[in-house]
């Protein structure tokens, strides 16, 4: 049913022309993210914070009127959140770099009957993607044929231990999380043992990694309830 859904092939997998017609509709198999910040850059943004401004105003007035006490009060507190700001910023900067990094440069796909080696920006939904010990995996994937298939997914589901994974079918159920979902191969994640063939489904950012990269994203700019 879900090589059927992607207009794939179980054996063959896809044509040339329907990769590449794919790769145009569906875009790169890469992990995208807004363009980065350099850390003067960051470092700013948090002094010209609104919240900021107010207190350097209120310990410039504390200082005139020589409250010298809460003059000091305000200012550590301010250099403090300025400090705390641009340290998570910078961690949400690099948090998408070290996603983007858990990505695999190729991956080995069945096209047109034969077994090839394409860059993992290339590989689009429907492609037959084949998964050995030692690879990382390109894309999220439906398993199809399993064969003793253990799965490193611990950056992803924080599981200590390789998922054993299998190619049957699972209750049909959205509020399945993603340990459970042990006939999905994950992009991002590794194969510790095993072999496995599985039909590409997801890329980019529309893969659990990507939406893991999307939130960061997105999360960089939000306003503090205050």
């Amino acid at each position: 049913a879900v090589v059927s859904a992607l207009a794939s092939d179980q054996d063959l997998g896809l044509s040339a022309d329907e990769a590449v017609a794919r790769l145009a509709r569906h875009g790169s198999n890469e992990l995208t993210k807004r363009a980065d910040r350099p850390a003067w850059r960051l470092l700013l943004e948090q002094c010209t914070n609104a919240m900021v401004i107010v207190l350097l105003a209120a310990a410039a007035i504390t200082a005139v009127i020589g409250g010298l006490k809460d003059t000091l009060i305000i200012v550590a507190i301010v250099v403090l959140d300025v400090i705390v700001g641009f340290v998570q910023e910078y961690r949400a900067e690099q948090a998408l770099d070290a996603l983007k990094r858990m990505t695999s440069p190729s991956a080995r796909v069945i096209r047109e009957g034969a077994t090839m080696a394409v860059p993992s920006a290339d590989v689009v939904p429907g492609d037959l993607l084949r998964l050995e010990a030692g690879d990382v995996i390109a894309a999220d994937a439906r398993l199809l044929d399993v064969h003793a298939l253990r799965v490193d997914e611990a950056a992803l589901t924080g599981e200590s231990e390789p998922a054993e994974k299998l190619s049957s079918a699972l209750p049909d159920r959205d509020d399945t999380v993603l340990a459970d979902r042990r006939n999905i191969a994950f992009s991002g994640t590794s194969v510790v043992f095993g072999r496995a063939t599985a039909i590409v489904f997801a890329t980019g950012m529309d893969t659990a990694l990507g939406r893991v990269a999307g939130l960061i994203d997105e999360h960089r700019d939000g306003a503090t309830p205050l």
